[in-house]
C-alpha cells in the first residue's frame, strides 16, 4: 500500500490519528538513526512492508506534514519542493 493510498483510506475511515501514531512510530525508531541505504525498516501500523531509508524519511515527512504541519521545519529535512510537486501531481477524487 502507497502512502497515498494509506492516506485515502484515512480519510475514509477518520484516522488521521492514525497518520499522527506512524508519524510518532518513525520518529522514534529514527532516535537510533536511519541508514538511507538499508532496506529492512518497518512500521508496526503497516504491517508486511519494508521500507528503505529514503522510504521512510519520505513517510516521515509527509505523515508529519499531514498531522502536525507546523512542526515540519522542525524535522529539518529538505523535502519543502518535492512535497509541493508531489500536490501538484496528485488530484484527491471528489467524494
Amino acid at each position: 500500500m502507497t502512502f497515498k493510498n494509506h492516506k485515502r483510506k484515512s480519510d475514509k475511515h477518520g484516522s488521521k490519528e492514525k497518520i499522527k501514531k506512524i508519524a510518532y512510530e518513525i520518529a522514534l525508531q529514527g532516535t537510533l538513526g536511519y541508514r538511507p541505504d538499508n532496506k529492512d525498516y518497518r512500521i508496526s501500523l503497516i504491517p508486511g512492508k519494508l521500507f528503505s531509508g529514503y522510504h521512510i524519511l519520505a513517510y516521515y515527512y509527509v505523515s508529519w506534514k499531514l498531522t502536525l504541519p507546523e512542526m515540519v521545519k522542525d524535522l529539518k529535512l529538505p523535502f519543502d519542493e518535492e512535497y509541493k510537486l508531489a500536490r501538484t501531481m496528485f488530484k484527491p477524487k471528489d467524494k
